[in-house]
């Protein structure tokens, strides 16, 4: 009997922990799906993909009334694409990282802008570390990058519905920097007649083939 007694306990135990898991992923889920109770911190657990999904409902919820998601796979660079208020078409790269910012991603929205026949490209990221190469080709680009403050603030319009204010952030014009794009060549090593870059070399000689 006292076996039996203690199996209920345990039984009773898995079941008490198998609900009251249920009830908490049902709470998260509802979080997770209210915008309204999204913050920065439920956005740093995202993935990419529920970050672009966020992102969708976010825009749409702002009055974006034309906005649109690509598909998963095959989005040509652009995670979304909307109209603004000033009816001009936007691509938008979506990256949800706790990393620095690349150039891969202004690459990336800048070829899906011509492929799109956009008008703008932005980046919208959840970090504020966004590298120095990036925001020089952001800058030659005329990519717009919104890093985590701007994202923050968006949201804060947003949840207050101030829908103006948080569009205002989203279009305003992007701060650019100074660039020289000189600066990346590379000018061919020369000694003695002899070129070189890394193991491959061609030895110029001073004669000259007559013709005839």
């Amino acid at each position: 009997m006292e076996q039996i007694s203690t199996m209920f306990i345990i039984f009773g135990v898995i079941v008490a922990f198998v609900v009251l898991a249920i009830i908490l992923s049902y709470q998260k889920r509802r979080k997770k799906y209210d915008l309204m109770k999204i913050s920065l911190r439920d956005i740093d657990r995202m993935t990419g993909h529920e970050f672009e999904d966020y992102l969708f409902v976010l825009f749409a919820g702002l009055g974006y009334d034309h906005t649109y998601q690509t598909k998963k796979s095959r989005d040509f660079g652009a995670d979304l694409i909307f109209e603004d208020s000033h009816g001009f078409k936007t691509v938008v790269q979506a990256k949800c990282l706790s990393d620095s910012l690349g150039l891969k991603a202004v690459q990336e929205v800048y070829t899906a802008k011509v492929y799109y026949g956009a008008d703008k490209a932005l980046v919208l990221t959840s970090t504020d570390d966004i590298s120095e190469p990036c925001l020089k080709l952001a800058s030659a680009t005329d990519v717009k990058i919104i890093a985590r403050v701007q994202l923050e603030e968006i949201i804060k319009q947003f949840k207050k519905g101030n829908h103006e204010q948080a569009q205002d952030i989203i279009e305003e014009p992007f701060e650019k920097i100074a660039y020289k794009p000189e600066e990346s060549f590379v000018t061919p090593e020369k000694h003695r007649g002899v070129i070189r870059s890394g193991d491959y070399f061609y030895k110029r000689t001073s004669r000259i083939k007559k013709s005839g």
